[in-house]
């Protein structure tokens, strides 16, 4: 009986195998259309808009001047005081701060991956200094902020063929810690400060990056194109600045739209790229 059963099994493999040899390219290319289908599968997951949400954060635009968070006016001027961009960064951004270096380092991975804020990094539109009292951190809005300043710098010294650079962020999010240690070594830096929420951010107006060389430059020209892209964007409602002359940067707090104001026709939605 065993003898027959070995027998029997011996068959069914050399047919097994005669069906493989003769049907070879058949079967090779019906593997090859699964395989694809499960890519193609596992692609339009990824691609699906709720699926899109879950991986970057949704930002939320209407007319800031009638509906933002807090009070804005619109004017071409660069003098919003700490006070001010202080209300806006407290309605727009972390609603507890963070006292200590320690617990915002052990926050800072899931403060990520939920959207509450985004980590910022070296592109195509601008470069983050290496931060010596803050952390590269900011609101999602903020984010888009940066990515909105960005185009319009690129703008404004293509028209003017200054060649490629971008701006240089110089602080973004602090703790309660990095702020009072920056405060002991600088007069100019407040302890009530709007760093402190992650919806404020300093970028110097001293130096930027030369995509063409790579390096670290001084340009006046450059420098008033930026100039230009910030009092654009204060006129537009779109942030709160004051140049500040000590750190030669321009400090400034994002302003948010508020959709519970905002008439649903005027709200625009899209998801931020970064």
């Amino acid at each position: 009986m065993c003898k027959f059963f070995t027998m029997r099994f011996n068959t069914f493999i050399d047919s097994v195998k005669f069906f493989i040899t003769r049907y070879k390219s058949a079967l090779s290319g019906a593997l090859l259309i699964i395989i694809s289908a499960i890519i193609i599968s596992r692609i339009s997951d990824e691609l699906h808009p709720d699926r899109i949400k879950d991986l970057y954060p949704e930002i939320v635009d209407c007319d800031r001047s009638k509906y933002a968070t807090a009070p804005i006016t619109a004017r071409r001027l660069m003098n919003d005081k700490n006070d001010i961009q202080n209300i806006h960064a407290q309605a727009n951004g972390l609603k507890d701060i963070y006292i200590s270096n320690a617990s915002f380092v052990e926050d800072s991975a899931r403060l990520a991956s939920e959207h509450i804020l985004v980590r910022l990094k070296n592109n195509r539109l601008y470069h983050v200094k290496e931060l010596t009292h803050s952390y590269p951190y900011a609101t999602p809005e903020m984010a888009d902020l940066l990515n909105t300043i960005g185009m319009h710098f690129y703008r404004k010294i293509k028209e003017k063929n200054l060649g490629y650079y971008r701006f240089l962020v110089t602080s973004a999010l602090r703790t309660n810690e990095t702020q009072q240690d920056l405060t002991s070594r600088n007069s100019n830096a407040s302890t009530q400060s709007a760093h402190l929420y992650g919806a404020t951010v300093d970028i110097t107006y001293k130096e930027f990056y030369n995509a063409n060389t790579g390096n670290i430059e001084q340009n006046y020209l450059v420098a008033d194109a930026l100039r230009e892209t910030m009092l654009d964007l204060r006129e537009q409602c779109l942030l709160l600045v004051v140049r500040e002359r000590r750190q030669a940067v321009y400090h400034f707090t994002v302003v948010n739209c508020d959709p519970a104001k905002a008439p649903a026709e005027q709200i625009t939605r899209k998801v931020l790229e970064y």
